[in-house]
Order: C-alpha cells, then structure tokens, then sequence
C-alpha cells in the first residue's frame, strides 16, 4: 500500500495530526493508497504559503511568455506522464484506462492552449472626452482553491489550474478524497520534470471536502474558489465564501437529452445514446439520461440500444477490451441502488 503525501508550504508532508485517509480501487474493493487528512492548521499554513508565492511576483510578476513557455513544459511534461496518470486514475476511480487517458491528454492540451493565451490577456482603451486617459487592466486576482470533484480528478483539476497558472495566480487544489491519487501523482511528475514553477505556486491538500473545502472557501486570504460539483455543494460553498464577498465560479450538476425524429439512422443513434449515458459508467453532469424519441420509431430504436449496450463490456478499468468501469465508490454504487428501487 502506498502512503501519498500532499505539497504545502514547499514539502511533501503527512497532515499535521498525523491522521490519513484509505484510498479504495473501487473495482476491487481494495485499499491502495492512504492519503493525509489536513487540519485546519493545515489550511492556514497553506493558504499563507500561496499568499506569500504570489505576494513576492515571481509568478505573478513573470514576464507573460516566459509564465507561456513554463506551461508548455508542464504540458509536455503531462504528455510524458499520461500512461503511468491514466493507470492511476483508473484504478483509483473506476473508469476504464482508455477513458482516463483521453481525459489527461486532454488536461496536457488545456495547459498547451492556456500557455499560449497567457502573453495575450490584454485590457483595454475607452475613448472619454477631454484631456483624460481611461484604460482596463486585466490582472490576476491572487490566491485560487480548486476544489475538484471524483469523476473527473485529474482533467477538471488541471481545467482550472491552467487558466489561474496563465493569468499569473497562486494555485491550492483540493481533490476529492475518493479520487486524489492522480492529482497528487501528477505534481509528483510536475517536480520530477522540473518544469520551473517557483516555490508554492501550486499547491496540493488533500482531506475532507466537509472540513477542507469549508475551510478554503471561508478563508480570508483566498482570492477566487473554483468548484465543480453537485448543487447543494456549490449552494454551501457560495455562502461560505459570501462571508468573504470572495468571487466563485461553479459547474454544477445538470441533464442532457437526446431528441430522435423519424427520418435519424437508428443504428448511429443508438451507438451514440449508448456513449452519453455510459461514458465514465454515467458519472456525468452531461450523461444523456433523457430519451426523447418520435412514436413511429420507439421500438425500432429501443430494439438498436438493446443491441448496442449487448457489445459494451462491463469491467475492471485496466481489464482489456472494458467499456464500462465500476461505479467510484461503495457509498455511491448504494445511492445508485437507492434511486433504482
């Protein structure tokens, strides 16, 4: 079993309680990893590292290109490691390794695209009467919490890191305490590369959402909040930051739907229902979970998708030939059931 550590305030450490957290391969049940349970003192002592990374502008202060071609290298450096990331994810949250190398070279991409915005953040010049000059100035707004959810760890961490990393913030990300393996691997890979990035300028805690992503989201001294998550997460996490009047950008949950008139090819229809609703074994905020079909080809079409799902391979996510993992967690496949009975 592997003990994982977090990065805060510029070392690899165990929680300041010395207190951790099993780590499951939901496939097997097994425990793979323990992961440290931040404290609150962790927090602080987090938080006042970014604070500090960004308050001394070695990041935020960086020549634009310069912050450009760090992110390219931790985009190759993403590349490089995709494999080694992707058996990681998949064991950790069940998808199979197929779909978790799509999603982290995707991640590499969103960092190679980010790089080369980051030397284009412009303001702007307002024509005003008189002898006046009126101008914008897009800056960065300082210390981010990223607070990343389970069914995608690695690709909706890295999102968000890209685009705050561009705009010359500091970065704390918080993955989810089923799914921080990959997260935290992919930091590992970002030092073993020694992609430049100063000291504290990302930062990695890992622990419970409940206690550690309260605890960000209320603190005084972060700048923005990022999340990804269901409703009433994000409903709990724009109180806590309202105390703060501290800005937050939320993706929550949501539906998607297939509409299927007479005249669609029934057959690419129902490949394309079976991939929205059983990509990531239907752990989406996107999984086309609604069939809205025209009467005149109902049973022709239910009689396509009963075919379909017939080709897609239930398994263990490393398994040759998986098209669908298992559920992230226990505790999840047991709401699951709930809302089935």
């Amino acid at each position: 079993m592997d003990e994982k550590q977090m990065y805060i305030d510029g070392q690899w450490c165990a929680s300041s309680d010395n207190n951790t957290h099993n780590v499951l391969n939901p496939a097997t049940g097994e425990t793979i990893a323990t992961t440290p349970k931040a404290t609150i003192d962790d927090v602080n002592r987090c938080v006042a590292a970014s604070k500090a990374a960004f308050a001394d502008k070695s990041w935020s202060a960086m020549d634009p290109a310069e912050r450009g071609r760090m992110l390219n290298r931790m985009a190759q450096a993403t590349y490089a490691n995709a494999k080694a990331l992707a058996a990681i994810e998949s064991s950790n949250n069940g998808k199979t390794f197929r779909e978790a190398l799509s999603e982290i070279r995707y991640g590499a991409w969103t960092f190679e695209y980010f790089a080369g915005l980051s030397d284009k953040i412009e303001g702007s010049t307002i024509p005003v009467p008189g002898n006046r000059l009126n101008y914008t100035l897009r800056q960065p707004v300082g210390v981010t919490a990223h607070i990343v959810p389970w069914n995608f760890p690695l690709q909706l961490a890295l999102r968000s890191i890209a685009p705050a990393l561009a705009a010359g913030c500091t970065v704390i990300a918080k993955p989810a305490s089923w799914t921080p393996l990959s997260l935290v691997a992919w930091l590992e890979a970002m030092h073993e590369a020694e992609v430049g990035l100063p000291e504290n300028v990302v930062q990695v805690i890992t622990g419970s959402g409940g206690l550690i992503g309260d605890a960000l989201a209320g603190h005084a001294d972060i700048d923005g909040i990022v999340l990804t998550g269901g409703v009433p997460t994000g409903q709990a996490v724009m109180a806590k930051a309202s105390e703060q009047l501290t800005p937050v950008t939320l993706e929550l949950g949501g539906k998607g739907a297939n509409v299927v008139f007479p005249d669609a090819n029934l057959k690419y229809c129902a490949k394309a229902i079976c991939f929205g609703i059983f990509m990531n074994a239907g752990q989406m905020c996107w999984a086309g979970s609604r069939l809205i079909v025209h009467e005149d080809v109902h049973d022709e079409l239910v009689d396509a998708v009963v075919a379909e799902v017939g080709k897609w391979k239930i398994g263990p996510g490393m398994s040759e030939g998986v098209r669908i993992g298992s559920l992230v967690h226990t505790d999840h496949r047991a709401d699951v059931l709930r809302m089935l009975k």
